[in-house]
């Protein structure tokens, strides 16, 4: 996918310039360009990306970028193209610093994904880029889990999805994989369900907690009495449920026995035992 080329008037109309701007970009060596032998401009999405990615974030306002940042890009970089192995180099670099997971996903991954999103909103690139972004940290997800695994026995089990109203999971499945990373067996769910199907899974599982995610939208309506329900049918195990919203404050009015907190790293310090961080 990374190798697929395109024509002058493709990224034209991606990047929404005229014609003669990407000509005049690429004889500039702005946007690299691979010129065939009839002297045509042919240009790779991973370049396109590239050019994207330099448009966006601290070099609009004139910041110097951060290290966090340049990761940050690098990440989107790879992800826009649907490159899984730049994406996986990303994350073990990543973790050569002895990030754990959870601290990988709050300052790494998760905002790589919402920086292709409002650069789709903003009309930067095509709606098909954030579906490539999403499908590929999906699969550096998968590739991630088995050596997340904490060494012992598995601790318990959790289950983890999204809040009602999230358009997608990609919170709910980077919790699983706090959940390995803290000993735990952790068990995904798709978004829409009902809380008595939330609260059935956990109780046919034995999962010790269930963990609801929400990203940066609005919360939605009903998003308490959805909790309380699953509260309720979850009494027979005991399953602490736990709620992760950057903004605990719009969660106001939860149960007293609902634990809040703003990011996975938070939530990292529920499910591991101080033991298991110390070991990382």
């Amino acid at each position: 996918m990374s190798d697929r080329l395109m024509s002058t008037g493709d990224v034209a109309e991606v990047l929404g310039v005229s014609e003669a701007t990407v000509k005049r970009w690429a004889d500039a060596g702005t946007l690299t360009c691979i010129r065939t032998p009839g002297g045509h401009r042919k240009f790779r999405l991973r370049d396109i990306a590239m050019h994207l990615a330099s448009r966006r974030g601290p070099g609009e306002t004139g910041a110097t970028p951060t290290d966090e940042d340049r990761q940050i890009e690098e990440l989107v970089s790879g992800l826009l193209v649907g490159d899984t192995e730049k994406a996986m180099g990303a994350v073990a670099t990543a973790r050569l610093q002895r990030s754990s997971f959870a601290a990988i996903a709050d300052t790494l991954l998760y905002p790589a994904v919402l920086r292709v999103g409002q650069a789709c909103t903003a009309g930067r690139c095509e709606t098909f880029h954030q579906h490539i972004a999403f499908n590929t940290l999906i699969d550096v997800c998968s590739r991630q889990r088995q050596g997340l695994r904490a060494p012992g026995s598995v601790r318990g089990r959790m289950i983890a999805a999204p809040m009602p109203g999230e358009p997608n999971d990609l919170l709910a499945r980077l919790s699983t994989l706090v959940g390995v990373e803290s000993g735990l067996e952790p068990y995904l769910l798709g978004t829409g369900l009902s809380p008595n199907s939330v609260s059935r899974a956990a109780e046919d599982l034995g999962a010790s907690w269930v963990v609801l995610s929400g990203g940066p939208t609005e919360v939605a309506p009903g998003l308490v009495q959805y909790v309380e329900a699953v509260l309720a049918g979850t009494e027979r195990s005991r399953a602490r449920v736990v709620c992760v919203c950057a903004d605990p404050s719009r969660l106001e009015g939860l149960p007293e026995d609902v634990l809040s907190v703003r990011d996975l790293r938070e939530t990292e310090s529920l499910l591991a035992p101080v033991a298991l961080r110390m070991v990382r």
